[in-house]
């Protein structure tokens, strides 16, 4: 036992982007379960739909930006995005964040501002993060958020002194600010960036994908919970949190096929790029079904109720998502493989029908049975499509261009063989005599020098 756990602390130091997504896991996971814990139904209601506000913002900020340099560099490894672009992608999300919790309920303006001048350091982590996966400095970003982690650990001390869903926001917030200073002052000074122009068309599809891919579940569970709050949206919050460790083992694992991907050379080819994202699909699949039905008899078998959300609409969320989850995370991988291929379109369109679909079965389900139907339709809806519009395609496009790879080998391999034999010596050495000369002495040649090109022995 002791050996098998040191063999996978061992593995777990080897892979510094899945222990820095657990520290970012957990913390994301913690900050959820102590608002849930101490908040009263109300605020934590708010605080659910603030921080999914956030979280939204700041993976658009990451499909805008960081994602797409850091798939370019693939392709030019100076693709990293500078502080000037940052900054103005940070304080429109940070903006955006304020208007949300204004839309949302929070009426006071200096909570508004805090909540505003907080949301900087989420994004401004982030950029630094992608930096240091760029640049191969992989262990940074698990101490930065190592170091978050140990500070929303401190979440209860401001929950019991200040119960209310948006000073809690402002905490989180700034809980991203010591992280970012570890990180400013750890990397390296980059002075050489390619421009953002060159890898513009890439970025908005991925942005476009990504901003597509909200209306699957995200936007939903925003625009029900204005219209109004039930225990399963909560319960459905909630249980997205329980599935933090399938999260951080699937961004993990998309981040580091990312990486690979565009910065190691054992990943340049087809073939070997293509099996690491299959290998990492097939696990995450098989992950979802096994964590998925652990924590449905966990939560069932104890009973488990919380301030914010009782059992029983916990375990339906737990269960509603769990099915969305098991059909999607492996099939998403494949989305990924299609970016770092270089077919951005397909990804795009893979998604938009997705969300076509999902928006259906929500609209359907509102008018049928209001939102506890609308949320259940919308869920398992996504669930069956999601493989449909991104594992087939993807098979497709993978054998296609195994295809052409291995033609462009074969073509590489005969045109070698062609200009090996055109280069071999042809001259006199390798002719053989044909006029009788057999068995001449050196010294039979030596007042016979060779004029223009004969071959010794000829006049």
């Amino acid at each position: 036992m002791r050996g098998r756990i040191g063999r996978l602390f061992r593995r777990a130091m080897s892979r510094p982007l899945f222990v820095s997504q657990g520290f970012a896991s957990a913390a994301g996971a913690g900050s959820m379960i102590f608002a849930a814990a101490y908040l009263d139904p109300g605020e934590f209601a708010l605080f659910t739909l603030i921080a999914l506000a956030s979280t939204t913002l700041v993976g658009l900020v990451r499909a805008a930006l960081y994602q797409p340099a850091l798939i370019e560099q693939r392709r030019d490894p100076t693709a990293l995005v500078p502080f000037r672009y940052a900054i103005i992608a940070c304080a429109g999300a940070a903006a955006a964040l304020a208007g949300a919790a204004a839309a949302f309920g929070v009426v006071d303006p200096l909570l508004l501002v805090l909540i505003g001048v907080s949301a900087l350091f989420p994004t401004l982590h982030d950029w630094l993060r992608f930096r240091a996966i760029g640049i191969d400095r992989r262990w940074e970003p698990a101490v930065a958020d190592g170091i978050r982690l140990a500070l929303v650990l401190l979440s209860p001390l401001v929950l019991i002194a200040a119960p209310n869903a948006a000073i809690y926001q402002v905490f989180l917030g700034l809980s991203t600010a010591l992280p970012f200073l570890y990180l400013r002052v750890r990397l390296p000074v980059l002075t050489v960036f390619a421009r953002f122009a060159d890898y513009r068309r890439a970025a908005s599809l991925q942005l476009t994908e990504y901003v597509v891919g909200q209306f699957t579940s995200t936007v939903p569970l925003l625009v029900l919970g204005v219209l109004g709050s039930t225990p399963l949206l909560a319960g459905i919050r909630l249980a997205q949190t329980l599935l933090g460790p399938l999260n951080l083992v699937f961004t993990a694992s998309t981040t580091g096929l990312i990486a690979d991907g565009a910065t190691r050379t054992t990943h340049a080819g087809v073939g070997s790029l293509v099996s690491r994202g299959k290998a990492v699909s097939r696990r995450l699949g098989f992950l979802s079904i096994g964590i998925v039905l652990v924590l449905a008899l966990v939560v069932w078998l104890s009973r488990i109720d919380l301030n914010g959300v009782a059992n029983t609409p916990l375990l339906a969320g737990l269960i509603l998502v769990g099915i969305y989850t098991i059909g999607s995370r492996g099939a998403t991988v494949h989305a990924v493989l299609m970016r770092l291929l270089g077919r951005h379109e397909l990804a795009t369109v893979g998604r938009t029908v997705l969300v076509v679909a999902s928006l259906v079965a929500f609209a359907l389900g509102y008018l049928l049975g209001g939102i506890d139907a609308s949320l259940i339709a919308g869920f398992l809806a996504a669930a069956v499509v999601t493989p449909l519009v991104f594992s087939i395609p993807g098979e497709r496009l993978y054998r296609r261009l195994l295809k052409e790879e291995d033609d462009s080998r074969l073509e590489a391999e005969a045109a070698a063989e062609i200009d090996a034999l055109a280069q071999s010596p042809t001259g006199a050495d390798e002719q053989e005599p044909t006029d009788g000369s057999e068995g001449l002495e050196s010294d039979d040649l030596e007042d016979d020098p060779p004029t223009g090109g004969s071959a010794p022995g000829r006049p």
